[in-house]
């Protein structure tokens, strides 16, 4: 039996690395804090394909550059991810037919009743201009009396970054919102770039490689350093070298349980979901130094310390609670945290007294427990929670906790004023079929007539037939009847004869090309197309759903604030009805490990800035674990064992999760700075009652 912890252990790292390759971890940080409406939003808009676009430009506006640019162009084009390169933007050959074949339709029709004698005056206008003119005067021979007006302009041109030089558009096939995918076109793109000086390049998706790199690098980093503290705080507290490698691999197996575990609940696991939860898990080892310190394992037989018991109940049952909650980061960890907490408990309080772990011998002293008067600890924590509530300011944009890249966040900006994106907001229409799509678009044109969309190429058969009859309508015969007369008049002979030549012909059979830059896509059932609006005239409408992923972070973290409060309000209130049941009027005294706290961490966010919803979610972690360490102090008989005990466990909690305090990703210094502080608080009150 003195091998069943390492045998466990093995079990479990031999599963892992059977199953490892079917677990994944997300490192897309924003994605994972959006709520499903905004989700199913945003993906709908992925598959429009704006996120695919990589935009590059080299440095000036000669021959030269140009020439490098079009050799670039080339290599692209070998990358099998690259589906597309354009060095000049015009209009296909197959949509300048589409064109050609519905010019009459697509075009604004001037119905004006037009006299024989304008007819000869407007021809005559033609003539003059062309003998007049020093350069070749385009003739319009399909419509020379300009009664369809058209902005549409078929000449390819090449695009310009302004203060810098050409640019070429490349469009990838991959998924660019998985980052191990997108990553592979980004080595690739850098790899050809690196050998043209003053080449810069720019795509979404890049913000998704370079910042995941950043957060997994920076993650870590943090979690190897953590590692090694822990592993030199355990080795010299210790100083026992079976008890050291078995509780390190019992935190390994609490941690393989819950990775195994949680991965089959999962598609995924967040990779902060897995950094959290691995620090929560070094908690655990609270429960491993009560029993150490009291000489537990040297008894033989199940072990059943009612402190150690509560403070796993009210700790497990806080993250029990958060288990059901509907973000999927926090519902994560909170199952994360569950599992392997219960593995490390179940393996300290079973597992451990069959290893044959000699008790540590500690000199006893004759302090005892201060009497102080918790109440003027409640009355302290009140004062700062007060200050707290009338200084607080929430910050609801998600973005500030990402890694800031800078340089990323300046290519955006440059390359966005090549489409002056910047003046556009993107919107998704949405409806059952094709038809009423168009329908929808058409009503949301005539409150937006800027409008831009497949609605400029395609319409609704409604449409289509109102305007095929307002055409039938004109007396086209009659017109081009004089058109023929007074242009061989004029000597212009057969150049008018296929002036408005077909109209009579035409029907409603337009279709979405591929080669136009807006489409139409079917996605569960429904139909969408995408838009673009004015930015300064855009307004709600239950019409559209707008495109906006700082609007929808903002809208969402808000939502999910809300959410984490009412959870932790339910955590508080069960965490008091277990101190309640356990200790009846004296609960106040294991409470303030509770609450001052949670105060101390609400006053210094208050001085340093505004709260986020990292620093409220670490709250929940410090409400789980510090009411553990008011359970163990209250009238403990065995003050020396105890203090120790809690000594190291805050130890331990610092330099599990504490440590993150020094990453450079606001997300992560936000929990270490709340677990940090709360750490701090605890020690206080410890040696204030000692």
């Amino acid at each position: 039996m003195k091998y069943i912890n390492t045998v466990i252990f093995a079990v479990l790292a031999f599963l892992y690395l059977s199953f490892s390759s079917h677990i994944n971890f997300s490192t897309n940080f924003i994605e994972i804090f959006f709520s499903q409406k905004s989700l199913k939003l945003f993906d709908i808009a992925k598959k429009f394909g704006l996120s695919n676009e990589i935009l590059i430009s080299k440095k000036g506006f000669d021959k030269k550059s140009l020439d490098e640019l079009k050799i670039i162009a080339k290599e692209l084009k070998k990358i099998p991810q690259i589906s597309k390169v354009e060095v000049s933007f015009g209009i296909s050959n197959k949509m300048k037919r589409y064109l050609r074949e519905n010019f009459y339709l697509l075009a604004d029709f001037n119905n004006t009743k037009i006299a024989n004698s304008d007819i000869e005056k407007k021809l005559r206008k033609i003539k003059e201009n062309i003998y007049n003119s020093f350069i070749y005067e385009p003739v319009n021979s399909y419509d020379p009396l300009s009664l369809f007006k058209t902005d549409f302009k078929p000449e390819s041109k090449l695009l310009k970054l302004k203060n810098y030089g050409y640019v070429i558009k490349a469009t990838t096939t991959v998924n660019t919102s998985d980052a191990t995918e997108a990553k592979v076109v980004y080595d690739k793109i850098n790899i050809i770039l690196k050998r043209y000086p003053d080449t810069i390049a720019y795509a979404p998706f890049f913000f998704l490689v370079e910042n995941s790199a950043h957060i997994r690098g920076d993650a870590q980093i943090i979690m190897l350093i953590s590692t090694i503290l822990l592993l030199i705080l355990y080795f010299i507290i210790l100083k026992n070298h079976k008890l050291f490698l078995n509780a390190i691999l019992a935190i390994a197996s609490s941690v393989l349980s819950a990775i195994l575990l949680t991965s089959l609940i999962f598609k995924s696991i967040s990779i902060l979901a897995l950094v959290f939860g691995i620090s929560i898990t070094t908690i655990s080892i609270d429960y491993m130094f009560h029993y150490y310190f009291h000489g537990d394992f040297s008894k033989k037989k199940f072990l059943l310390q009612k402190r150690v018991f509560f403070g796993f109940l009210t700790t497990v049952g806080v993250f029990l609670i958060f288990s059901f909650i509907n973000i999927d980061l926090f519902k994560q960890l909170a199952i994360f945290s569950v599992i392997s907490l219960s593995v490390a408990y179940a393996l300290f309080t079973w597992v451990f007294v069959y290893l044959g772990i000699s008790p540590p011998v500690i000199k006893k002293s004759k302090r005892k427990l201060k009497s102080f008067n918790p109440l003027h600890v409640v009355i302290f924590s009140f004062i700062f929670l007060g200050f707290a509530y009338h200084n607080l300011h929430f910050d609801n944009n998600l973005k500030n906790l990402d890694y800031q890249n800078d340089k990323l966040l300046d290519l955006s900006k440059k390359f966005n004023s090549i489409s002056q994106r910047d003046r556009y907001k993107s919107i998704i229409i949405k409806a059952k079929t094709k038809e009423l799509l168009l329908e929808k678009y058409e009503k949301v044109l005539q409150i937006y007539p800027s409008m831009l969309g497949v609605g400029k190429f395609v319409f609704s058969d409604k449409k289509c037939k109102q305007k095929l009859n307002k055409l039938k309508r004109y007396d086209f015969v009659r017109v081009k009847k004089y058109i023929e007369i007074y242009s061989k008049k004029l000597g212009f002979n057969d150049t008018f004869k296929n002036a408005y030549k077909g109209v009579d012909k035409l029907k409603c059979n337009m279709k979405v090309l591929d080669d136009m830059y807006f489409k139409i896509i079917k996605d569960s059932g429904n139909y969408y197309t995408l838009a673009l609006i004015n930015k300064d005239l855009i307004k709600p409408s239950k019409l559209f759903e707008t495109v906006d992923l700082a609007k929808s972070l903002s809208s969402d973290t808000k939502k999910m604030k809300d959410t984490l409060e009412k959870y932790m309000f339910m955590s508080i209130a069960f965490i008091f009805a277990v101190l309640f049941f356990t200790y009846g009027h004296e609960m106040f005294y294991p409470a303030i490990y509770l609450l001052f706290p949670v105060s101390v961490v609400l006053f210094s966010i208050s001085l340093l800035g505004k709260i986020n919803i990292m620093h409220i979610f670490a709250l929940v972690i410090l409400i789980a674990i510090s009411i553990d360490y008011g359970i163990y102090m209250y009238k403990t008989p065995t003050v020396d064992e105890t203090k120790m005990a809690i000594k190291y466990a805050l130890l331990s909690t610092f330099f599990g999760l504490g440590i993150l305090i020094f990453s450079s990703t606001v997300a992560l210094y936000s929990i270490g700075l709340v677990i940090t502080l709360g750490v701090a608080s605890i020690f206080l009150l410890l040696y204030a009652s000692l």
